[in-house]
């Protein structure tokens, strides 16, 4: 879309702002999936007590628990050591893994069919095995095409050169079996590098260059270590396994899989090897041995509390390559404080000034530090330092082999350089240090490897295929009576192996980084339970299985807790001439327009889907795939993705050479019909920003003024009309305890009070769908906003419809001095963050920071005014609202947002309020009454728009309300820190009037904070009665009344209930009558001065042509008290007749972040214009100013009145269009030189 100035359109229509529909968040589900556990059964409250004093250290406590004191003091340090190192190996327990090899079924022999690809490298062209393949395949009816690759054919150029001839001959080959692994000869310009596997590589991007598609097969012999046959014999060979895991990834459907051969004794060789081949499972990682076909196996390898081997720890020297980086520092950390003598770090540069840090912080354990530049890759090298060692001070006795460098890029970009730089460090050194160590000396050996290596990472077929060699090479090492081990580490935070540019999508994929200290306590583990090799790796199965076979299905992970990784979605129906899918042929029978929208729609639907998006809706047409989230891997999963809905042959770039939704699909449409699209633009509002508001010399005596309102409250509730309606018709929104929060509601209740553990209420007030979140509308992502509390991400939603509801365009904000003031309080959601913790404990930090509420609705709005939350318990909205009034009166800001939300997450606070009896048992609040038996705990949202009176008239706002006077106190030294305290309530009162400018006779109703306890609304009624119930003429009494008594009390929330109740009771001269209020509390002196309850609903005029006031008051159990007064304003039913008959109704515009919201913004309105008698050029000028632009954008056509429903039912068909040009005939378009004047001036020039 393009942007357009509206404002002529509406020259001499003298439009006014109307009330309209708020946006269509279309939520999604967003909440914490903690395990049920009994409320009162989690943990022995006592022992956490014990413990808690023991990490704390407090002697005193624990001699009185234990009921001793001597020797405490070492006693104390030991157990809280024990208890830390206990909870760590627990966590990391679940971090490891192994391979284990499982017997698979005898597969059946099936017939082979077609042409297959033979690769052999030179050395074996000869070779009986070759002959035999051929054989074998002929004798399945199919024929062997035998391409023998020796040093010539080593680039992709010349490999390819060779398989041309060959695939032009066939036509198509049904499969590529390579045996150029087999060649361990090294590379004549890079030694480091097998010949093998450089020749696989070449071969898998000779093949995508020469466009052969057929699956690829590579076998090795001895590369692997299967069941009796023990450890592998070839472990050079591996670093095929390590490339082919990448390139599965990657190549999904060009990647067939490895076989791994005996290297000696009886097989069925070839005829078994075939047989896996055409078996068609997922089994692409086989090893065949005996006559039979092993399955590669992840596995859990968790101790299960098994007794440790030995207690290891260094001794002498020790050697770590690779040690003068980030990670050696950990590990030489950890040696140190184990007791090492000497640790020597090598790197290649040497010595930096880092290490000095390090040097020092060494000192304490009494261990030398010895910092050598040596590359691990030149044996010279290595000899003389180990030679130097040696005689400066004993041999080496230990080695953490941590050298290496990682090459990351796709296998279609790496190269034999990135395999030799990969090698060098880690497979080569590994090499050098056999030579140069005598291993009858040794009594560890540690090779820092990558999961890269075991199961596979896309972009690392280089580092994949150097630590398959070295985790083979460990077994290999082992079986030779080496005590090597080879560790295949997940990500490390600060400074690991993974590079910091893969580690966030590695997190996204359910990798997430292991903190060094972590990792450094399962290197321990390893090393005390004497492993070979083990994968240690913080990984969420469910998340990663799922990203991990999207693209190709794979039997590796089946063993897992069981899971099942999904097979990837089954190739759509081609059965069209051409190839292409049914859906594909639907779309092209429409005509362009819509076929381009269509296309659209389907790729946003696929690329949603790739990146793990739920609603196809969130993602930008426009933004760029990379923007998006995409790599390598998700790009060709989307590919395979799209050819499979559309049948189309896409090559693997398609997603970088189009690198948007909307860029694609018109590729797709060029593609699949020829183009032919037209151009549709879609009308682009445009979004003024509001004035500026405000100024830093604001007049201390401007009054306030409540410009908007927004709420969620129990009984379904999402409107301050809605509220209304709740009130007037005298609901009880009280319901029974959710069953959509993860409690256990059994455990939770009983109706003994002291019961601990539970609650014996069963009813409460309660949000509907406090888990829904449009998090794609915030630009937030699913894994952070299911990490943010529900508080947090209702208050970004109501703040929104708040500020449309004033007129504002929230953008159009940005960067102007609005102040936000929250009040909050249960964050009982944090908890169950930190016990779910795994991935999102990235955002721990902000996810449920109270401070982060307003801060996240200054940062999402670009609001650069004062934010703060404010948590006073029960009266922290209230105090929001006193701070932000105050803050716009001093001119620290020129609009103000002021609200609150409650949520419980947890049982928690029913769980402690049973304790202390304070909870109505049916509950429901009944204020001031003869039955107050306790309060009902219940949720609720409300923000406030705040504008200094003056502005708000300037800007053309609608006043709802005035906020005449508000006062804050605290109780100070009463009764108890939670006891409510009368005087300090009655001073509170009077300065609030003070505030105002009035007298306590000036006010007509108060709506009382009154909860129903026995306690507090006595005290609060005795306090009303002592200041508003004095002082009052015979024009009756003062009227008191609570919405506790319909919703329940909200708690943090609950001063912006009563200010919104009494809001609309002001513009609709009724005062509600609050429920349950028959029979007043016979504790109060009623007669001692003029208040009564609100037994029933009253008409509400106004006295002596005085506006009509309100008090509202919010205690807190902090003991902080405030009370505001309200004032309302007389609305004007004067509006300004529009002069003559309007030739043009603008039109109106809407737009919206996804096509599904649009399509309910278009219902929502076309629902609300038909039941109202709004004026067109009002609603068209109101959506222009008032409404933030967006993607996605429609037109309703307005020229006719709004009830006949003609012009809204208009807006699903063309009306006409100019596509710019007149050349069919003459005088086309010539009315438009009289009727525009922007193509009158564009046709002159």
């Amino acid at each position: 879309g393009v942007s357009v100035d509206w404002a002529p359109v509406f020259e001499g229509l003298s439009p006014h702002r109307v009330d309209l529909p708020t946006y269509a968040f279309q939520r999604s589900r967003y909440w914490l999936d903690v395990p049920k556990a009994k409320a009162g059964a989690v943990t022995d409250p006592v022992e956490d007590e014990f413990w808690r004093t023991v990490e704390e250290g407090d002697l005193k406590e624990l001699a009185g628990t234990l009921g001793i004191e001597d020797g405490l003091e070492t006693v104390i340090p030991a157990l809280a050591a024990w208890r830390n190192t206990h909870r760590q190996q627990g966590r990391i327990d679940g971090w490891r893994y192994r391979v284990e090899w499982r017997a698979l079924p005898a597969p059946t022999r099936a017939a082979t069919g077609g042409t297959w690809l033979l690769a052999v490298p030179a050395p074996l062209a000869d070779d009986e095995s070759v002959t035999e393949t051929v054989a074998a395949l002929e004798a399945r009816g199919a024929r062997a095409a035998v391409v023998i690759v020796d040093a010539d054919h080593l680039s992709r150029a010349g490999l390819g050169a060779l398989l041309t001839p060959a695939a032009e001959s066939v036509g198509a080959f049904t499969g590529v079996l390579s045996l150029l692994a087999l060649d361990e000869r090294p590379h004549p310009q890079r030694a480091a590098v097998p010949l093998g596997l450089a020749a696989t590589l070449t071969l898998v991007q000779a093949l995508g260059d020469t466009d052969i598609e057929a699956p690829l097969w590579c076998v090795t012999r001895g590369a692997v270590g299967c069941g009796r046959d023990g450890a592998p014999t070839a472990p050079a060979q591996a670093g095929v396994w390590g490339l082919g895991r990448a390139a599965a990834l990657e190549h999904p459907k060009r990647w067939g899989g490895l076989v791994d051969l005996p290297a000696t004794g009886p097989d069925r060789g070839v005829d078994l090897l075939l047989d896996v081949i055409a078996a068609g499972t997922q089994e692409d990682q086989v090893a065949l041995r005996g006559g039979t076909a092993y399955g590669r196996r992840l596995v859990q390898a968790a101790t299960g509390g098994k007794a440790a081997a030995r207690d290891w720890k260094p001794r002498g020297t020790v050697l770590v390559t690779g040690g003068t980086g980030a990670l050696g520092a950990h590990v030489a950390r950890w040696l140190a404080a184990r007791g090492a003598e000497h640790l020597v770090l090598t790197g290649r540069r040497g010595e930096g000034r880092h290490l000095d840090d390090l040097r020092r912080e060494l000192t304490p354990y009494g261990t030398r530090l010895t910092v050598a530049a040596c590359d691990t890759a030149d044996r010279e090298a290595l000899a003389d330092l180990v030679t130097r060692l040696a005689d400066e001070g004993g041999p080496v006795r230990s080695v953490v082999h941590a050298a290496g460098v990682s090459v990351l890029g796709p296998v279609a970009e790496t190269d034999v350089e990135d395999l030799s730089a990969t090698l060098s460090g880690k497979v080569l050194g590994a090499d050098h240090l056999d030579d140069v160590l005598d291993a009858a000396q040794l009594d560890a050996v540690v090779y820092f490897s990558s999961i890269s290596g075991t199961w596979g990472v896309a972009d690392h077929a280089a580092y994949g295929a150097a630590n398959a060699i070295l985790d083979a090479r460990a077994e290999r090492r082992r079986a030779d009576g080496a005590p090597v081990l080879s560790v295949a580490w997940g990500p490390w935070a600060g400074g690991g192996m993974i590079a910091e540019t893969v580690q966030d999508d590695l997190r996204r994929r359910g990798v997430p980084v292991i903190e060094p200290a972590a990792a450094i306590t399962g290197l321990q583990q390893a090393l005390d339970h004497d492993d070979t090799a083990v994968a240690v790796a913080d990984v969420d199965w469910r998340r990663f299985a799922e990203v991990f076979t999207s693209v190709r299905g794979s039997a590796l992970l089946t063993e897992l807790s069981g899971l099942r990784p999904a097979t990837p979605d089954a190739e759509t129906g081609r059965d069209g001439n051409d190839g292409t899918s049914a859906a594909l042929r639907e779309i092209g029978g429409l005509e362009p327009a819509r076929r381009t929208a269509a296309l659209r729609t389907l790729v946003s639907t696929h690329v949603a889907a790739a990146l793990g998006h739920a609603d196809a809706g969130v993602v930008s047409a426009e933004a760029a795939f990379k923007e998006l989230g995409f790599d390598s891997l998700t790009a060709v999963a989307l590919r395979d993705r799209l050819q499979r809905a559309t049948g189309l042959k896409l090559p693997t770039t398609v997603v970088f050479d189009h690198p948007s939704i909307s860029a694609l699909a018109v590729h797709l449409d060029d593609r699949a019909f020829g183009g032919g699209r037209g151009d549709h633009p879609a009308p682009a509002p445009t979004a003024d920003s509001v004035r500026a508001l405000g100024s830093g010399n604001a007049p201390e005596d401007d009054a306030i003024a409540i410009v908007s309102m927004g709420c969620r409250f129990p009984g379904g509730v999402r409107t301050p009309e809605d509220f209304w309606r709740l009130v007037t018709d005298g609901v009880d929104a009280i319901t029974p305890l959710p069953t959509d929060r993860g409690w256990d509601l059994d455990a939770l209740y009983d109706p003994d009070p002291d019961r601990t553990g539970t609650s014996y209420v069963r009813d409460s007030g309660f949000l509907e769908g406090a888990a829904g979140f449009d998090a794609g509308f915030f630009g937030i992502s699913p894994r952070e906003a299911i990490a943010m509390d529900p508080q947090q991400r209702l208050l970004l939603e109501t703040t929104w419809e708040t500020l449309e509801r004033a007129g504002i365009d929230p953008k159009g904000l940005r960067g102007s001095d609005t102040g936000v003031y929250v009040g909050l309080t249960d964050q009982e959601y944090a908890t169950q963050l930190r016990a779910a913790s795994g991935d999102n404990e990235g955002y721990l930090a902000t996810g449920a920071a109270a401070s982060v509420a307003s801060g996240r609705i200054a940062y999402v709005l670009g609001l650069e005014g004062p934010a703060v939350t404010v948590d006073t318990a029960c009266s922290s909205s209230l105090v929001a609202l006193h701070l932000a009034v105050r803050a716009l009166r001093a001119g620290e800001c020129g609009l103000a947002v002021a609200g609150a939300a409650t949520v419980m997450s947890g049982p928690g606070a029913f769980v402690a309020f049973s304790r202390q009896r304070a909870l109505a048992p049916d509950g429901r609040c009944k204020p001031f009454a003869a039955d107050a038996d306790g309060f009902a705990l219940s949720e609720g949202v409300g923000v406030l728009l705040l504008e200094r009176l003056s502005d708000a008239r300037a800007n053309g706002h609608q006043v709802l309300a005035v906020v005449r006077g508000s006062a804050i106190n605290q109780d100070g030294a009463s009764n108890g820190l939670t006891a409510p305290n009368g005087p300090s309530q009655q001073r509170v009162i009077r300065a609030a009037l003070a505030d105002a400018g009035l007298s306590a006779a000036d006010v007509d109703v108060v709506e009382a904070h009154g909860t129903g306890t026995k306690l507090g609304d006595p005290i609060e009624a005795q306090a009303l009665l002592a200041t508003y119930g004095q002082e009052r003429a015979g024009d009756g009494p003062l009227w008191l009344g609570s919405v506790k008594s319909n919703i329940g009390h909200t708690q943090a929330a609950s001063g912006m209930a009563g200010v919104i109740k009494m809001v609309q009771a002001m513009r609709h001269g009724t005062l509600p009558k609050s429920l349950r209020a028959d029979r007043p509390s016979p504790i109060v002196d009623w007669s001692s001065g003029a208040v009564e309850l609100l037994e029933q609903a009253r008409e509400w005029g106004e006295s002596d042509g005085q506006p009509r006031r309100a008090g509202v008051s919010s205690f807190g159990i902090s003991g902080t008290n405030a009370h505001v007064v309200l004032e309302g304003v007389a609305e004007s039913s004067v509006v300004a007749e529009r002069s003559g008959s309007v030739a043009v109704v603008p039109p109106w515009l809407l737009s919206a972040r996804t096509p599904a919201a649009l399509a309910e913004q278009e219902s929502r309105l076309a629902e609300f214009a038909a039941a109202s008698s709004l004026d067109p050029v009002d609603v068209a000028w109101s959506l222009w100013r008032s409404r933030s632009v967006f993607e996605c954008r429609s037109v309703m056509v307005a020229g006719e009145p709004v009830s006949s429903g003609a012009a809204l039912a208009a807006a699903a068909s063309a009306v006409f269009v100019f596509p710019g040009q007149g050349s069919q005939w003459v005088g086309m378009a010539v009315e438009l030189l009289d009727a525009s004047p922007v193509f009158a001036a564009r046709f002159v020039e």
